[in-house]
């Protein structure tokens, strides 16, 4: 008769630890000047080399048809980094220019503006809470 509760208990416990909660990372991108074409926009962990030298834990691909727009990313309370960028020609990849410049739009998490090199992970760190978090990414 003891071994009914105690099996219920370990049942319980199991199952609330591995219980992973999860919120919404809401992301506004601004200052889109085409309406036309994609906004690819990708979810970073931390990782070293980002964005290029990761994958992106999370995608989404976003028809533009405004010149602001509201991506929603499900995810577990934590740190992040978003990296996105504006497909103005629909081609699927971003277009660069002579030393690998980007020719469209683009933008990080915290609006980090890069100056000689692409970001370090922790320039564009956001940390998302149990209740959740809002961003706003003005695209250069």
């Amino acid at each position: 008769m003891k071994t009914i509760p105690f099996l219920l208990l370990a049942f319980f416990a199991s199952a609330f630890s591995s219980y992973r909660a999860e919120t919404k990372l809401i992301i506004d991108v601004q200052n889109i000047k085409e309406q036309k074409g994609q906004l690819r926009v990708g979810l970073y962990k931390p990782c070293d080399n980002f964005p290029t030298g990761c994958k992106p834990i999370a995608n989404q691909i976003v028809a533009v048809k405004s010149s602001s727009t509201r991506v929603t990313f499900t995810v577990a309370p934590g740190d992040y980094a978003v990296a996105l960028f504006h497909d103005v020609n629909d081609n699927g990849e971003m277009d660069k220019k002579m030393f690998g410049i980007p020719k469209e739009p683009y933008g990080f998490s915290n609006n980090f503006r890069p100056r000689v090199s692409a970001p370090k992970f922790d320039d564009c760190r956001v940390n998302v809470e149990a209740s959740g978090k809002t961003i706003s990414i003005k695209l250069i």
